[in-house]
């Protein structure tokens, strides 16, 4: 407020100092979260870059001979995977110096299933052995079910797979979640009972919802009633984020919660921390709910909102499987608190969007940044982003609703820039943002987007020519490669727009989303002239058939 004084918040994210010589970062990680019985085998990632921020010594010469005085470049490591419960070999082979990504399947034979994790050690060496290399990593191998749901995140393209009743229980089928933070006295109220905003919600082609509770309620969660409406989200296959955000601190309501909903057919994870970073909850908070959390029902994910464009990113973030960034530029200004009547800088002054610029363009910044936080943080590995767009307005620092077309190009900004998962906050929104927010939301969780978006990582800001303000990312799979483009331009323009191609392409094979008049032609994909805030899905063939 204006009484208030401009302070340093702290918490800034402290990236590690280089060093002046590469180290081999090597890391093991389960290809999933969670491995079940009825899986009958599973996989491992092995990752070995040269890394000047973490790792392992490293010396680029391997010798012929002990005691050689001669050497060859030290350019493969073998390594062993042993599960360190009873020393069983997993896995024993070999991977390029340098690569990561390397998958490497495994037997189950050496592990009875349980709900708690074993540890796994990978070792590896120098083909001379002289140098040598350690890491390890926890596996869940959890029995198989006939009940309730089971959801796993891909550690190699941070995709969501879920088993429940929708499938029979049998295998796994892929959920890029696209669904609001929808308000409760609305999809769900406690009174007159009613299916009706429920069963509209899902015909608009939503797949998931977080059912916002009521804060005041006797015990910060939800009153009985959800009972029967979650009967009916189960009928839907309606996925339910369940939403702890008034109780994750109170590790006995945690208790009930998990107790009471564990096993629901809709389960899709647990979602604790609403913007714990805004309202400087505990900084060992999120991790403690995680940790209770995984102990309760390890079936099941862990995830969160972060508010702040840069406070206490790793302490919050360790409570969570799946990381939720919420920037909303729509309609702020970006450098006066139209609510308290101060400047807003990196010290000062609340503008509804921290740190931001007040151009859509703040979704995909935020995303880059929580990804940047991430890979500088030694042990972890990489953990899915998803977006929370805003489709609200007229409020405190909103001043207007986002038009489809806003939302619309803030939804291929998230995918473009890797989010794996989209939602809102908050449903209803108006009719248009409603039925818009589903539409291009159908395209992103079916074939064959979803094949790309949960086969590969984008490879994102494409060069383009012809307009300064045009983001496009790529994703490869196979010989088809997906491109998606949006324009920040709020007006036409007439020029001719050229984006380079990570690949060459011969063919433009499908338009999923926008305007059909694109042509490729080698390495680029052009066209004459974008619409205002012109978004487009298409997917192109790298050879010819």
């Amino acid at each position: 407020m204006s009484t208030n004084h401009s302070l340093d918040p702290g918490g800034q994210f402290v990236f590690p100092t280089p060093q002046s010589k590469p180290m081999l970062y090597l890391t093991v990680q389960p290809q999933y979260t969670i491995f079940l019985e009825s899986d009958g085998s599973g996989a491992f990632i092995v990752n070995a870059p040269l890394s000047y921020i973490f790792g392992q010594p490293f010396t680029n010469v391997s010798y012929d001979t002990p005691g050689s005085s001669t050497g060859n470049p030290f350019t493969t490591l073998d390594f062993d995977i042993f599960n360190e419960e009873n020393g069983a070999l997993l896995v024993r082979n070999s991977v390029p110096v340098n690569s990561s990504g390397n998958v490497f399947g495994f037997s189950f034979s050496s592990f009875t299933p349980r709900e708690t994790p074993y540890q796994v050690s990978i070792y590896g060496t120098s083909p001379d052995g002289e140098q040598s290399f350690t890491a390890s990593a926890q596996v869940y191998i959890l029995p198989a079910r006939s009940y309730g749901s089971a959801v796993k995140i891909d550690h190699l393209f941070g995709g969501l797979y879920v088993q429940n009743a929708f499938n029979n229980w049998d295998g796994w089928y892929p959920v890029f979640q696209n669904g609001y933070y929808a308000d409760a006295s609305y999809v769900t109220p406690s009174t007159n009972i009613s299916f009706e905003h429920l069963d509209t919600y899902s015909a608009q082609g939503f797949n998931a919802i977080n059912v916002v509770p009521d804060g005041s309620g006797p015990d910060s969660s939800f009153p009985p009633s959800l009972a029967q409406y979650w009967d009916r989200m189960d009928e839907l296959n309606l996925l339910n984020i369940y939403d702890m955000r008034y109780s994750y601190l109170n590790a006995t309501k945690v208790n009930d919660q998990v107790s009471m909903w564990k096993n629901r057919t809709s389960l899709l994870m647990w979602y604790t921390g609403d913007e714990p970073d805004g309202t400087s909850d505990p900084l060992n908070a999120t991790l403690d709910t995680y940790n209770q959390l995984k102990s309760l029902d390890p079936y099941h994910p862990v995830s969160l909102v972060l508010n702040c464009q840069d406070y206490y990113y790793a302490d919050y973030a360790s409570g969570a499987e799946i990381i939720f960034e919420d920037a909303y530029p729509v309609g702020i200004n970006a450098t006066w608190s139209v609510r308290w009547d101060t400047p807003c800088n990196l010290t000062y002054g609340d503008c509804g969007c921290d740190n931001c610029d007040g151009t859509l363009t703040d979704v995909s910044i935020r995303l880059d940044q929580f990804t940047n936080y991430q890979a500088n943080i030694d042990g972890q590995g990489s953990k899915p982003n998803w977006a929370v767009l805003q489709a609200f307005g007229n409020q405190d620092y909103w001043q207007s609703v986002p038009s489809p077309a806003e939302l619309e190009n803030m939804m291929v900004l998230a995918v473009n820039h890797n989010a794996k998962g989209i939602t809102y906050w908050e449903y209803p929104s108006t009719d248009e943002i409603n039925v818009e927010s589903g539409k291009l939301g159908n395209v992103l969780k079916t074939k064959p987007a979803i094949d790309f978006l949960f086969g590969s990582n984008a490879i994102k800001n494409l060069p383009v020519e012809g307009e300064p303000l045009v983001d496009a990312s790529a994703w490869i799979v196979g010989s088809k490669m997906m491109v998606g483009v949006a324009s920040e331009e709020y007006v036409d323009f007439d020029s001719d727009i050229s984006i380079t191609l990570p690949q060459v392409a011969v063919s433009v094979d499908q338009v999923l989303y926008g305007n059909s008049t694109w042509a490729v032609s080698g390495d680029k994909l052009s066209k004459s002239g974008l619409k205002g805030l012109e978004t487009g899905i298409l997917v192109l063939s790298l050879t010819s058939s």
